[in-house]
């Protein structure tokens, strides 16, 4: 059950890594906009551009970093049990 947690969070971070580079990608789209568009529009899209790319990549390396976190933690439990079912044997045959 924790791991599926744990899967499902670092999927998700990726995904969603992945949707804000396509969305700050396609914002350097040029666009069409009258004369009268006040400057504060052009600086929210300026702005967005560094943004949701730079977001993205930030979920993008946290979900990689808590995948191989996980996976190493794992490993590291796995060889803890095994460790201590040996020595529990070597307990019981005195």
């Amino acid at each position: 059950m924790f791991s599926t947690k744990i899967k499902w969070l670092y999927g998700s971070s990726i995904i969603a890594g992945i949707i804000l580079i396509i969305i700050g990608l396609a914002l350097f789209i040029p666009r069409v906009t009258r004369s009268d568009t006040p400057d504060l529009y052009y600086y929210n899209i300026y702005t967005l551009r560094l943004l949701l790319p730079a977001a993205g990549l930030l979920l993008i390396v946290m979900g990689i970093s808590v995948y191989f976190i996980f996976n190493s933690l794992k490993e590291e439990i796995l060889i803890l049990q095994e460790n201590y079912r040996s020595l529990d044997k070597k307990i019981t045959k005195r």
